[in-house]
């Protein structure tokens, strides 16, 4: 009543200035409407100050902008009253314009508080009324002073912002009127004075159009109105509710917004049959406003099948969680089905925040999945504030800040709740409800589902009649046998009064006391003496913090007898419990899961074989000391310990044997450190070796020094003494800074020790990076040369000792690159293993060497016989010059020997050469040999098979053996050149090389001497009745042409051979 009595005071006020208005004119006219237009913003004011809305932020907008329109209008007043010529734009447009921006954010305020989800199917409908309306716009207002080319750019800004700005804002009412909204009074005063404004703004700019605009005219009554009626929208009570969530809207539409909506669609082709002046511009906007309002019209359609979807997905869910609450069995079961079925309706947006309230013996409790009962009961009756709000079996909405504090606690996040009664519908409306579902989350989304989930609560009332009905069958059958199930529990359960005293105690307390009585004791009487201080300070925290809920805790207790057992302690007080009145104890016996804890640990921090700390263990050490030397300033150091040839011990000794060798020198290792610190193995054969709190470099420099010579000394196994030496890579944190580079430098440090021989160490320099970074070029570069074919072969004659003659030759490898010159192999060839790049590096050898010795051949033979089939005799076969069975000598790795493909890359190099497999000699390192296992019998039978000769080339380097000879199908045995160099100075030398011509001999293998170099050499070999020979006494390495020529033509006097012996 009293609402109705300020609205029709304010419409009388309103009226009186206006006739006041219209009547007078000058100076009164001013005033009158500068009264007019505040008493709007007055009335929006008074309406904040009386209604007290939740959100006032929008009122406070919308009276801003009447604001700043009242400001630009009494502006244009004064100026045309002082006869002042404002310019065009002026500072009344600026206070014009301004309330645009202020009436938009006032309404999307109002939008965004009423509709759920941003409710698509209204914001289509008003885009299609705004759409129409712009067309009008565009049409009758917009247009013509585009074209007007007496004004500026900036006055025809001007000029349009101001019929855009009223087609945003009624845009936005029309926005605000969902369902529901347009019969809320302050809504249809609001569109009341919007229209008005609109239709004065419009005759404003159509008077101004032809100059014939004055004040005190019928279009000023719009403006008044429009003050009048948001003035009044603000006053009226309804205005508090335009910021509450309606639901969505139905699929239904009623006839009146579907008249609006056709009409809307219909004013493009009205348009352009009315308009009779029409430029194809003006038809290009035409059919643009067309095409945008029939993709509007298409949206809708598909918004309406997409209601229709989620209409059968809340029908679903609903069928679902019948399906599941008709399974549950509890009421743990039920608060789940129902927080699935929540979430299914809500679609994930407040995952969670469904609390299921149920009463059980006349006291409401909180229902989850857990099993916290203090907790139960603090939401239960926090839950049971809410009945009073509920009245019927309607859902009731409630926002979050009309709700004690300790709801808003217990849900942060949400701002509103949803109450739906568990009633049912058999029962009379007044009983008390069964209990309740609570459903938190966003307001507008709750209002939108609360039908839905009144649904639900009616099914979850009947399900839990069944339920409780059911438990309190079973809880009642089940009583009698609670005292037997107690007494065979494997867990002990003993009952302690206050001051410690065992009440009672069941027999399997014995499995962890031990033969103790137990009963009328003391409870940390029951352990040794020196755990009972323990075990009562244990007692007495738990007697008191159990007050909250019960409590978990582990123990470590000896017993009577002296045995150390670990148990598990839950501590329930139950002493408000007249048939307990004391504190439960249920004990487990937890020893054997500790020390399985205990095992696990150490297994993930330390090496299986070893015991020596792992990767993971040894980096979190080095972090620790990184840290402590930049506190102390003190030294921490990192060694690489790599076991040298340790895959030869295992290749041929056996795995077994190997992993006996990885244990000793892990022992070895461990024992040269300080216990401070850290030996660890990092995988394989690679050990590490942490050093700390080193006062210099040189102390963790002697460190590696006494590895290095200890691993010197042999290893005393099962298969005898093993001698197996180490590589130490060495880092300090004087040129590391942290865990990566320590590792990262030490890493370098190891492979630049192994790079200059192995068997020692080498300390991290700052070049050691740099010659990674060479490293990275050089296997860049190989790939390139890969792809291109960039390589190129030279060829080393091989001389038949006894005569002279030219044999055969090696192909050599060289790399010819654009910027580093030629590289010979001692430059890549490492790398290419280690990468694996040796492998097709070696097919190419292979493919080209074989195509070049054919050309060869055929150089050598005779005129008129060149391209004739030959059959190449054997090696000791005596050749004379122009030998057309040439042989050709190609190097293999050990890795391109291991590859599974490398006998069928031989064959297809012989198939597109056309050469006979004995003409084509593989040179095999002892490395390449060292896995005697049948894959390399099978590998060597193979290749024999094919027909290509066998040389184990270095002979006498490595890890040589007799058996490797007797054993291997070779046919050839490449002396090194190291018994080559001395055997004219050394007996000793010259006694070796001799013994190996005679093995070879012996085994009928021919023998080719590496490394000739002195005449002296080269007559010892001959006299020893060594086979062939090559080195530079001989002939150097040579391109194809040099070789092609010498194949034709022989030694002559230019590259004389030394006579063969007579």
């Amino acid at each position: 009543m009293e609402h109705r009595y300020v609205l029709s005071g304010y419409a009388v006020l309103v009226a009186l200035l206006i006739g006041i208005y219209y009547s007078l004119g000058g100076g009164p006219r001013i005033v009158a409407w500068g009264l007019i237009s505040l008493s709007g913003v007055a009335a929006i004011i008074t309406g904040l100050v009386v209604n007290r809305p939740a959100r006032k932020a929008p009122w406070i907008l919308l009276a801003a902008a009447l604001s700043c329109f009242a400001a630009g209008q009494l502006t244009f007043l004064i100026a045309k009253q002082l006869q002042v010529a404002l310019p065009f734009p002026s500072f009344a447009d600026v206070l014009y314009l301004s309330c645009y921006p202020l009436y938009a954010a006032g309404l999307l305020i109002f939008i965004k508080w009423r509709t759920p989800d941003g409710d698509l199917r209204s914001l289509i409908d008003a885009l299609t009324l705004t759409a129409g309306l712009g067309l009008l716009s565009w049409t009758f207002l917009i247009r013509p002073y585009v074209n007007d080319q007496t004004l500026t750019g900036l006055q025809k800004t001007v000029a349009i912002a101001y019929p855009l700005g009223d087609v945003l804002m009624l845009a936005l009412l029309t926005r605000l009127l969902a369902p529901g909204t347009g019969r809320a009074r302050s809504v249809q005063l609001l569109t009341v004075g919007a229209v008005a404004c609109l239709a004065s703004d419009t005759a404003f700019t159509a008077m101004q159009l032809h100059g014939t605009f004055r004040n005190g005219t019928i279009v000023d009554l719009g403006w008044a109105l429009f003050y009048t009626a948001w003035g009044a929208a603000a006053l009226h009570p309804s205005m508090t509710r335009l910021t509450d969530p309606v639901p969505r809207q139905q699929v239904e539409v009623s006839p009146v917004r579907l008249a609006l909506l056709m009409l809307a669609s219909l004013i493009a082709p009205i348009v352009l049959l009315t308009v009779t002046e029409t430029s194809g511009e003006e038809v290009e906007v035409i059919a643009v406003f067309s095409a945008v309002l029939y993709l509007l019209v298409l949206t809708r359609l598909w918004d309406a099948a997409a209601s229709h979807r989620r209409a059968l997905d809340r029908e679903r869910a609903l069928r679902q969680a019948s399906l599941s609450l008709v399974t549950t069995a509890d009421v743990s079961q039920v608060a789940v089905a129902v927080r699935s079925a929540v979430d299914a309706l809500l679609h994930g947006q407040s995952q969670g925040d469904a609390l299921l309230g149920v009463r059980i013996d006349g006291t409401l409790l909180a229902v989850n999945s857990g099993s916290d009962q203090a907790r139960s009961r603090q939401l239960g009756r926090l839950a049971e504030t809410w009945l009073p709000l509920v009245k019927g079996t309607a859902p009731i909405l409630t926002p979050m800040n009309l709700l004690p504090e300790q709801a808003r606690t217990a849900r942060p996040g949400a701002d509103a709740m949803l109450l739906c009664p568990l009633t049912l519908q058999d029962r009379p409306s007044g009983d008390t409800p069964t209990g309740l579902i609570a459903v938190f989350g966003a307001r507008r989304v709750l209002a939108d589902l609360s039908g839905t989930l009144e649904i639900l609560a009616h099914q979850v009332a009947l399900t839990l009649r069944s339920v409780l009905l059911r438990q309190e069958a079973i809880r009642q059958r089940n009583e009698a046998y609670f005292r037997a199930l107690v007494q065979d529990a494997s867990d002990a359960i003993v009952i302690v009064d206050d001051h410690g005293t065992v009440k009672y105690a069941t027999p399997s307390t014995a499995a962890i006391f031990g033969e103790v009585a137990a009963v009328g004791r003391r409870f940390w009487d029951l352990v040794a003496n020196e755990d009972r201080d323990d075990l009562a300070r244990t007692f007495m925290r738990l007697r008191e913090r159990a007050r909250s809920g019960p409590r978990v805790v582990e123990e470590r207790i000896t017993r009577l007898d002296g045995r150390i057992v670990h148990i598990q302690a839950r501590c329930s007080d139950l002493r408000a419990e007249p048939s307990v009145a004391g504190l439960v104890f249920t004990l487990r016996d937890v020893t054997g899961q500790h020390q399985l804890e205990q095992e696990l640990k150490h297994r993930a921090f330390h090496d299986a074989l070893t015991g020596l700390p792992n990767r993971l263990l040894f980096q979190d050490r080095i972090a620790q000391q990184v840290a402590s030397s930049k506190r102390t300033g003190m030294v921490t150091g990192v060694l690489f310990v790599d076991l040298d040839d340790f895959k030869v011990v295992n290749d041929t000794k056996g795995h077994s044997v190997g992993d006996e060798l990885l244990v000793a020198a892990a022992s070895r290792l461990a024992a040269l450190v300080r216990e401070s610190d850290t030996a660890a193995r990092l995988g394989g054969d690679e050990f590490a070796v942490l050093i700390g709190n080193a006062e210099s470099i040189a102390a963790v420099e002697e460190t590696a020094d006494r590895i290095v010579d200890a691993f010197r000394e042999p290893f005393t196994l099962s298969a005898g003494l093993i001698t197996t030496p180490v590589t130490v890579g060495v880092a300090t944190t004087v040129d590391s800074t942290d865990t990566d580079e320590l590792l990262r430098h030490a890493d370098l440090a190891l492979y630049a020790a192994k790079a200059a021989g192995k068997r020692q160490w080498r300390l991290y320099q700052p070049v050691l990076s740099a010659g990674l970074m060479r490293r990275r070029e050089i296997q860049e570069a190989l790939e390139e040369a890969l792809a291109t074919s960039a390589f190129s072969l030279v060829y080393q004659p091989i001389v038949a000792l006894d005569t002279g003659d030219l044999a055969g030759f090696e192909a050599l490898i060289r790399w010819p690159h654009p910027e580093w010159g030629m590289m010979h192999p001692g430059q890549f060839i490492t790398l290419a293993e280690e990468t694996g790049q040796i492998i097709a590096i070696g097919a190419w050898v292979l493919r080209r060497a074989t195509t070049d010795i054919v050309r060869l051949r055929q150089a050598a033979a005779p005129p008129g016989t060149r391209h004739a089939a030959t059959e190449p005799g054997p090696l000791t076969e005596d050749r004379p010059a122009g030998n057309r069975d040439l042989w050709v000598s190609v190097n293999v790795s050990a890795r391109q020997f291991a590859d599974t493909r490398f006998a069928g890359t031989v064959r297809q190099a012989i198939a597109a050469s056309g050469l006979e497999p004995q003409a084509i000699m593989l040179e095999l390192t002892e490395s390449a040999l060292l896995r005697r296992d049948e894959r390399l019998h099978s590998e060597l039978a193979e290749l024999k098979g094919i027909g290509v000769k066998l040389a184990i080339d270095d002979f006498g380097t490595g890890y040589s053996s007799l058996s490797y000879l007797r054993d291997l199908p070779i046919d050839v045995v490449k002396m090194d050149k190291s018994f080559v160099e001395g055997i004219a100075d050394s007996d000793q030398r010259l006694a070796l090389a001799e013994g190996i011509v005679q093995i070879a001999r012996t085994l009928s293998l021919d023998v080719i001497a590496e490394g000739i170099e002195t005449e002296v050499q080269r007559d010892l070999l001959s006299s020893m009745d060594c086979h062939y020979g090559q080195g530079f006494l001989l002939a150097m390495p040579m391109p194809l042409t040099e070789a092609e020529e010498l194949a034709r033509n022989g030694f002559t006097a230019s590259a004389p051979v030394p006579a063969p012996r007579h």
